[in-house]
């Protein structure tokens, strides 16, 4: 219970400061605390909005974690997107799509440490405090856990800085529900967790994952050799494409080439900035195929792409001409989109 208070107790604190670093500063050691304090867990979460033809129907994952950062999160409803997965070990990211047999594998992933994870907290909290007001709406209840409410609203109009609701675990500060609403005032993307059993113990192998032979898995390792972008066009045939625009202090570090070489290849840029991961993987624009089927319909320049969210990373997947590409980053939605949106089309120039 101590730690309880203290928690939402520093929170509070911070927003009554006329400082916003001094807020963000406060506000991401709690959170960094209350991270750290979650050994495991064992739930189930339903997420809503996801459905691009039906936005209404609930997606619903088990989810387990392990501290630091192993996670598998299995779809069970509905059955015909059940076994959709998202398995982190502590080294190797898979993805799998039982339905379309493709899968994808990224290897070679370090662990942040304390002090890193820290700081993007910091960066985190500061981006929210530079773009929302924040009002404590009180105690409640989730997943039969103590959580408060806090609404967050649009410092200034603008497109992507969505109104939202979040219901933060009164002891750990874990966000157990999310609710972002669109224009109209309805929900554009929910999260809820049904069930939480925290400290649960996981067994043995939980996070072990292989996928079936017959799968068609897009394998990329983050620690073999990098090439430049000019070696890597010579030997894929679809156009490589690099955002015109990144956040301070992201370049890219480092161009990884994966798969099949001879029949699917993948290229990754990597771009990180400390524990501020981002990467651009692209591969041939098979058309339908290549874009996830569950996520949130959003525009990315002139077209349209899918979003989802993933234990606090963005995902997003679009295609540009012959190109299809996949980001991925921790920072915040909105700047994901518009890092997206300033990848060039092919008829703008190729990447140099």
């Amino acid at each position: 219970m101590k730690r309880s208070l203290v928690s939402i107790g520093v929170i509070c604190a911070a927003l009554l400061t006329s400082c916003t670093t001094i807020k963000a500063h406060l506000m991401a050691r709690a959170a960094t605390n209350g991270l750290y304090s979650i050994a495991s867990y064992e739930a189930q979460v339903t997420e809503r909005g996801l459905l691009r033809r039906e936005p209404g129907v609930p997606v619903v994952k088990t989810v387990i974690y392990e501290r630091p950062w192993k996670v598998r999160a299995e779809v069970v409803a509905p059955a015909e997107h059940a076994g959709e997965l998202f398995v982190f070990d502590g080294e190797t990211m898979s993805i799998w799509w039982p339905q379309s047999r493709i899968g994808l594998r990224i290897r070679g992933l370090e662990i942040p440490g304390r002090r890193e994870v820290a700081g993007v907290m910091l960066e985190s909290f500061t981006w929210v405090l530079g773009h929302y007001d924040l009002d404590d709406e009180g105690p409640g209840h989730r997943a039969g856990r103590d959580v408060e409410h806090w609404r967050c609203d649009p410092i200034a109009e603008a497109p992507l800085i969505k109104p939202y609701d979040a219901w933060l675990d009164v002891e750990n500060l874990m966000p157990l529900q999310v609710s972002i609403k669109n224009a109209q005032g309805g929900e554009w993307y929910g999260m809820e967790f049904d069930s939480i059993d925290l400290g649960a113990v996981i067994p043995p192998g939980a996070f072990r994952f292989e996928f079936p032979e017959d799968a068609m898995v897009f394998d990329c390792d983050l620690g073999s050799p990098g090439v430049t972008i000019a070696e890597a066009q010579e030997l894929v045939t679809f156009p490589i494409l690099q955002p015109a625009e990144l956040p301070e202090g992201h370049s890219v570090h480092k161009v990884i080439l994966g798969g099949d070489l001879e029949a699917a290849p993948i290229v990754a840029l990597l771009m990180p900035k400390g524990a501020r991961w981002l990467s651009l993987s692209e591969m041939l624009n098979r058309g339908p195929a290549n874009l996830p089927a569950v996520g949130i319909p959003v525009p990315i320049g002139d077209g349209e792409g899918v979003l989802n969210f993933a234990f606090g990373f963005t995902i997003l997947s679009w295609p540009v001409e012959n190109t299809s590409l996949t980001l991925i980053g921790n920072l915040p939605y909105p700047e994901m989109i518009a890092i997206a949106a300033s990848v060039p089309p092919v008829s703008s120039g190729p990447a140099k």
